[in-house]
């Protein structure tokens, strides 16, 4: 008989592993889809989906990590990859309470789906933020973030809130290095009765009618 504890473990890597998968599918759409945006303004929809489906993934990717049996949260792999990660959850606060935040007043000055910064595929000096939603004086925007000490962009795109900006490169870099660390820990001492396939298994099922009836 499959271990109870196995069978969390399983649920636990089935949960992460899509999770993994759709962080991965808006990451990589993200920045060309950015770059489009001036030619084909309503390519700002998929850029916008792009940037909160990763945040709303990772925060899955961080719930899960944290509570499947025998990962040990103040590893040293773990402890990099959340404080690395810990503004997915404000953002991610902020866009589930969207009725609150609009609710405030004063209101917010930033646009309410934030602003969307990249950097220019051509001129490595010059990047863009795109301020979508109506164009009310005092609104305020963040673009890429430069470091001038390694004098380069800290992410080739950004998504800046309430003064803040999220950087999609760094983070990324930070979810690969996890699922390195995180699914060989959790497989580890798994029952041998449990088996992965690559190959979904697909149930079908036809609907037949009795021509007589």
């Amino acid at each position: 008989m499959i271990k109870r504890m196995d069978v969390r473990k399983i649920r636990c890597i089935d949960g992460l592993h899509y999770s993994f998968q759709i962080l991965e599918y808006f990451y990589g759409q993200l920045y060309q889809a950015c770059c489009s945006i001036q030619k084909e303004p309503e390519n700002i929809t998929i850029a916008l989906l792009s940037c909160w489906g990763f945040i709303d993934a990772l925060h899955r990717i961080r719930d899960i990590s944290q509570s499947t049996p025998g990962i040990n949260v103040k590893s040293v792999e773990m402890r990099a990859f959340l404080n690395a990660t810990c503004a997915a959850e404000e953002y991610r606060h902020y866009i589930q309470h969207l009725r609150g935040e609009l609710a405030n007043d004063p209101p917010n000055t930033f646009p309410v789906w934030g602003t969307i910064s990249w950097v220019d595929p051509e001129f490595e000096n010059r990047c863009h933020t795109a301020i979508f939603g109506a164009q009310i004086p005092g609104t305020t925007f963040d673009g890429c973030v430069y470091d001038r000490n390694t004098m380069s962009w800290v992410s080739r795109v950004c998504l800046g809130v309430n003064s803040k900006s999220f950087n999609f490169d760094p983070v990324y870099q930070s979810v690969v290095k996890l699922k390195r660390y995180l699914i060989p820990e959790i497989i580890n001492n798994i029952s041998d009765e449990i088996t992965f396939h690559e190959r979904l298994t697909i149930v079908s099922m036809d609907i037949l009618f009795d021509a007589d009836a």
